[in-house]
């Protein structure tokens, strides 16, 4: 698909343009999907509500998917981990409309500053996709029985259902956009050098 659009607009082909390609387009699937997601959540919980109320279809959408839930907060801490904030409060437990929280603290200069809360603003998506693919790899072909698969779909799709990002994330990934566009350009074009392409 790079190939294809570099070929299109005349671009060079070094690991520079690709770097450059696949930063872009990793940053608009990580916002689109989180959009795309929160869309769905909302559709689903309007049309619930239709049939038995907005408070019933609340509950139902956002707890029967619980364990989407602590995957979304335990992203978030994760990534705000990784890149080196300190998590000062992870809140699993529902109240009210939040079912869940993490209050991080962002360490360092203003560039790890700003970079550690524009990538555990989008951790749900970027974890969402690894724990997806990785549940789809390694413990799909090993089922085989029928509690198994019930319970394999349901934790599949509860993380696909939490993946949405809020208006608070877009807030905190704009803020770290440039220090993130740049850890990622770099990491692309290494990869690059040594022939790894994504696409």
């Amino acid at each position: 698909m790079i190939t294809a659009i570099i070929e299109r607009i005349s671009l060079p082909d070094n690991p520079a343009v690709y770097a450059v390609i696949e930063t872009i387009l990793l940053f608009l699937a990580v916002l689109i999907l989180g959009f795309l997601i929160e869309l769905i959540n909302r559709m689903i919980t309007n049309a619930l509500a239709g049939i038995i109320g907005s408070v019933p279809a609340f509950i139902l959408r956002n707890y029967l998917t619980y364990p989407g839930t602590v995957h979304h907060e335990l992203s978030h801490a994760l990534l705000a981990l990784i890149t080196g904030a300190a998590v000062k409060k992870i809140v699993l437990f529902p109240k009210g409309n939040t079912l869940g929280s993490v209050e991080i603290e962002p360490r360092g200069n203003l560039f790890f500053r700003a970079l550690q809360l524009s990538l555990s603003a989008i951790a749900p998506v970027i974890m969402g996709v690894i724990s997806l693919f990785s549940l789809w790899t390694f413990v799909l072909p090993k089922i085989g029985e029928l509690w198994q698969y019930i319970l394999f779909w349901y934790i599949f799709v509860s993380i696909i259902l939490h993946m949405s990002l809020s208006g608070a994330d877009y807030k905190n990934f704009f803020k770290g956009l440039l220090p993130s566009i740049l850890v990622f350009f770099l990491v692309f074009l290494l990869l690059g050098s040594f022939g790894i392409r994504f696409g």
